[in-house]
């Protein structure tokens, strides 16, 4: 799980490398390095909620109908157009 997640980040040798130059002091970046594994770790293993089924209602889609059939009323009222002569 954690491979599949984090796996843009992980090396072909199976290190997964973590940087940061935030801070000026090496021994600055290493601990906000340890702090961003940390983070990384913890939200590749939390699950992603399931989604939910939604249902259009039915005047959603009676609306949606209608409009596409004057749409295409308009439509196919653009044609040629012929003149009495």
């Amino acid at each position: 799980q954690i491979k599949k997640k984090l796996q843009t980040r992980i090396t072909k040798a199976g290190f997964l490398r973590v940087t940061s130059q935030k801070h000026r002091s090496q021994s600055a970046n290493r601990e906000a390095a340890r702090e961003r594994f940390t983070e990384l770790i913890n939200t590749a293993l939390q699950r992603p909620r399931p989604r939910r089924k939604t249902k259009m209602s039915k005047g959603v889609r009676e609306r949606r109908l209608k409009d596409k059939k004057q749409r295409s009323m308009l439509k196919r009222n653009r044609g040629k157009e012929y003149q009495d002569e």
